[in-house]
């Protein structure tokens, strides 16, 4: 009786055996089925084997006494042919690393043994994990990815880059965005001592007077040292502005340089209205010829200039109160104010009675009036020798004559287009023993016979009769006048 329960209860804890057991559990369950089962295959070596375990490679760092019975295995050489071709730059005989420095290394598994409830090295958990560890140790090799290939090259001298992190020899040309970038990262500050500190002022300053005025604008916010030299007056003699826009004060500014030669043709001025005491420039040549400027600026730019020797006012409007201020231009020489407005015979007197100094007079197209033209002649300077006077169109012969008798030492004069001369004003302009350029062009009064009477003069040289003869004409004058040279000069 008692040994037939024991040989039930015997096989009663063998059926819960069975039924526990996962392995004799799924042959249970798959008993119905003909399929591929773990459970057919003997060993643990061959279920790995079956599953693909045995054609990866093994981990180095890994713990050798987890897997006994997986001693070495060969490198997959189809994944492997796969990167190579994705980067040829990995060289196949060289041994790869497990890891890339970026990567970050797999734990090592312990090998002393755990508690009690550790899980057997052989359990499904595990088996999983060792697959994972793996692939992931196969795969994240960053040097061997193109990325890694542009982040992990250093720049060389010749343009190509070298893996140094791996100590391959490999060499990769970048592209120029990626090689702007890294030498951009690795650029170094500059070393040694500035140069510009052991050069003497001097040495300075014969370096600065070759560069633009923009540029020397620049060089004065790099230290004091460079402020104070790069405002030397000697730096700054002559100033360009044509054809600028100034904003307002900036005239000021302009002065406080100390120009010489200042150039602000066609330039549009803004305002300038000082308060301070009147200070005079080195200003010697000021050309405002076509610039837009209001009259109060004008006065006030002019008042600090008496120095000067050469001004130009063309086609600017002209008041009394600004002729005024130019007469006491005593030291000016040359003038020009061509096609200038609203010149009255009150302002003219006060120019030609102050520059007492001036050679050279050009006042053609100003629309003078009567008593400004009766001025002119009358309070010329006798020193004048150039005096342009083009486009009086209600110019007489006796303003000839008394401009001749004022001014005996003219050497150049232009009455072109003043259309009342007649043969008298030739004869005016004979008693001019030095002149040497006469112009008469579009003087339809004058008869072409009077104009051979010019030969007599021994000092003449140039003379302009543009419009007046034909062809045949001008052949025969040419022929009166070998000595002379005949309409050479269409613009004076």
């Amino acid at each position: 009786m008692n040994i037939i329960s024991l040989d039930d209860e015997n096989k009663t804890s063998s059926n819960l055996d069975e039924v526990n057991s996962p392995r004799k559990k799924l042959r249970l369950d798959n008993s119905a089925r003909k399929t591929w089962s773990l459970m057919d295959i003997k060993s643990d070596q061959e279920v790995f084997q079956e599953m693909g375990v045995s054609l990866l490679e093994q981990d180095d760092t890994e713990n050798p006494c987890e897997v006994t019975h997986i001693t070495s295995h060969k490198p997959n050489l189809k994944r492997k042919h796969d990167i190579e071709n994705v980067n040829p730059n990995i060289n196949s005989s060289s041994p790869r690393s497990r890891y890339s420095p970026k990567s970050p290394k797999l734990k090592k598994s312990s090998t002393s043994p755990g508690p009690s409830k550790a899980k057997s090295p052989w359990s499904p958990d595990k088996t999983k994990h060792d697959l994972e560890t793996t692939l992931l140790s196969n795969y994240l090799i960053e040097e061997e990815t193109p990325l890694a290939q542009i982040t992990q090259y250093q720049p060389q001298g010749t343009g190509f880059v070298s893996n140094t992190s791996t100590g391959k020899k490999s060499f990769t040309p970048l592209g120029l965005e990626e090689e702007l970038i890294i030498n951009r990262r690795t650029k170094s500050e500059p070393t040694g001592c500035d140069t510009f500190s052991v050069l003497s002022d001097e040495m300075i300053l014969s370096v600065f007077k070759w560069l633009p005025k923009r540029t020397l604008a620049h060089c004065m916010l790099v230290c004091k040292r460079w402020y104070r030299l790069a405002c030397d007056e000697s730096l700054w003699q002559r100033l360009d502005l044509g054809n600028k826009v100034l904003s307002k004060d900036a005239l000021g500014r302009v002065l406080a340089r100390k120009p010489i030669i200042v150039r602000l043709a066609s330039t549009e001025i803004g305002e300038w209205h000082p308060t301070t005491a009147i200070t005079q420039s080195r200003i010697q040549y000021l050309d405002l010829s076509m610039c837009s400027v209001d009259q109060k600026t004008l006065d006030s730019l002019l008042e600090r200039c008496s120095s000067l020797r050469k001004l130009s006012l063309e086609s600017v409007q002209l008041h009394d109160s600004t002729c005024k201020i130019i007469g006491k231009c005593k030291n000016l020489e040359t003038l020009n104010l061509t096609m200038s407005k609203n010149i009255t015979a009150e302002g003219l007197e006060e120019i030609l009675k102050g520059c007492v100094s001036l050679l050279s007079l050009n006042i053609s197209w100003c629309n003078l009036n009567q008593e400004a033209l009766q001025v002119l002649v009358s309070c010329l300077p006798q020193k004048l020798q150039r005096l342009n006077i083009g486009g009086a169109r209600i110019m007489t012969n006796d303003m000839v004559q008394k401009l001749v008798e004022r001014c005996p030492r003219l050497l150049e004069l232009d009455l072109s287009d003043c259309s009342q001369l007649s043969a008298a004003s030739v004869k005016s302009v004979l008693n001019l023993s030095c002149l040497e350029h006469v112009a008469l062009s579009r003087c339809y009064l004058l008869p072409p016979h009077v104009l051979t009477k010019l030969g007599s003069m021994s000092s003449l040289q140039y003379l302009e009769v543009w419009g007046m003869l034909q062809s045949g004409s001008l052949t025969a004058l040419r022929a009166a006048l070998p000595g002379m040279q005949i309409n050479q000069f269409m613009f004076r």
